[in-house]
């Protein structure tokens, strides 16, 4: 299997988008639900990944591609804008933002943030999440970030076990409600890993 890791081009924004939308745990699901009758939430991310408005922007995902076809992608930003931006207030309803309010407001300061990691299941235990971790610690040290930092649901046990097999330590629970279209109990985890590990 060759499977070649790229920088992120624009013609991968629908890909990446669906990604994104994949590893959300119905987070994304939860903030669009019902805003767009004729677009879904990936294809209104699809459209701000093209914008590549702030950091926002397919230039922030590293794919790995097999035969021409995206399998994983990995999408990761500086953390100081994990958070609930002006757009996102004119952008999402009220009561969605204040539900998620511990969400947003948890980060590692001064840490490159891995947004969203997601694996194409016929790819899944085959090293390809792992190679994505590196990279993306790659580009964290190349762009003078000694730390890496994620959220993972507490449900996502799988997940959970990959980031400790790459030296991820938990730094903090954050609660999040149970809400029908994020069916995760218990919560999400923040954690981090420097980046020489």
């Amino acid at each position: 299997m060759n499977i070649l890791y790229r920088k992120g081009k624009i013609e991968d924004c629908s890909k990446i988008a669906e990604g994104i939308d994949r590893a959300s745990g119905g987070i994304v699901a939860f903030l669009f639900h019902d805003l767009f009758n004729d677009s879904s939430a990936a294809d209104v991310m699809a459209d701000f990944l093209r914008d590549g408005v702030g950091y926002e922007s397919y230039e922030n995902a590293i794919v790995a591609e097999c035969e021409g076809e995206i399998v994983g992608i990995v999408y990761s930003y500086p953390s100081k804008h994990h958070g609930i931006t002006d757009e996102a207030r004119e952008f999402f309803p009220q009561d969605r933002l204040d539900f998620l309010g511990d969400f947003f407001n948890s980060r590692v300061e001064n840490s490159l943030f891995l947004d969203s990691i997601y694996v194409d299941e016929k790819f899944r235990g085959q090293g390809v999440g792992s190679k994505l971790i590196a990279l993306t610690k790659e580009k964290a040290k190349e762009n003078g970030y000694q730390q890496l930092s994620l959220m993972v649901m507490n449900e996502n046990i799988t997940a959970r076990r990959a980031y400790e097999r790459n030296q991820f330590q938990i730094v903090k629970h954050i609660d999040v409600k149970e809400h029908p279209l994020i069916p995760n109990k218990g919560g999400i985890y923040l954690l981090v890993s420097d980046v020489d590990k």
